[in-house]
């Protein structure tokens, strides 16, 4: 039922909230929320972005088609939110070392990458890559991963584990990028032993002094 505002007999819904900035944690609408950007994943996954249809996804989710027009007006909004909150579920918390949480970084990625979903995710960031919506998520998507894992490097630096000045930026860029290269466009296994052993020469280097200083 909508919720009364008291005075001139005004009457509000409360679901307008929905309309506000940033994304809701609690109760019905962070539900909601949750149901369309997963459901814009699946689409993705199954028809890419060129055919993605906001009655698709509203089908899919359970929802209005006009509930997801108040928040996302454009199918470039409603793409790049999921992406977003795709990417939040491959989040790893700092264990305290800096070679464990790459690891785990990493094999959290994929995981994904490997999974069904992502590697819908997947073929429709390198099939449709020349649409230029589609450039500019999946270059938003790889700043976000760097960025996340740049903290991690920034929290070991910190602690004392790679020298001061060490680019972090660089360090997560290095471990990121041979292991999702083997992955995303060469299509080949990723063992555990394999991350490891990316993650043991990138450190070793930055150990070393190798990732001082600005990148030019």
């Amino acid at each position: 039922m909508p919720k009364k505002i008291k005075g001139k007999g005004a009457t509000r819904d409360s679901r307008s909230a929905r309309r506000t900035q940033g994304i809701r944690v609690h109760g019905r609408a962070a539900r909601v929320t949750q149901n369309v950007l997963q459901a814009v994943v699946e689409e993705l996954g199954r028809v890419g972005f060129a055919a993605l249809r906001f009655e698709d996804v509203a089908s899919r989710a359970g929802v209005n088609r006009t509930t997801i027009y108040r928040r996302w007006p454009t199918k470039v909004d409603l793409v790049k939110d999921a992406m977003l909150a795709y990417r939040s579920a491959l989040r790893v918390e700092s264990s305290g070392s800096l070679r464990e949480d790459l690891i785990a970084a990493m094999k959290s990625s994929v995981a994904h990458a490997s999974s069904p979903l992502g590697r819908g995710v997947v073929r429709m960031m390198l099939t449709e890559r020349e649409d230029a919506d589609v450039a500019r998520t999946a270059a938003l998507l790889r700043a976000e991963r760097i960025r996340e894992m740049a903290e991690l490097v920034e929290k070991g630096i910190s602690r004392g584990e790679l020298p001061r000045g060490t680019s972090a930026p660089l360090v997560a860029d290095l471990a990121a990028a041979p292991i999702m290269g083997r992955v995303i466009l060469r299509r080949e296994e990723v063992t555990d032993g394999y991350i490891r052993r990316v993650i043991d020469v990138v450190l070793a280097g930055a150990r070393a002094g190798a990732a001082v200083g600005e990148v030019e």
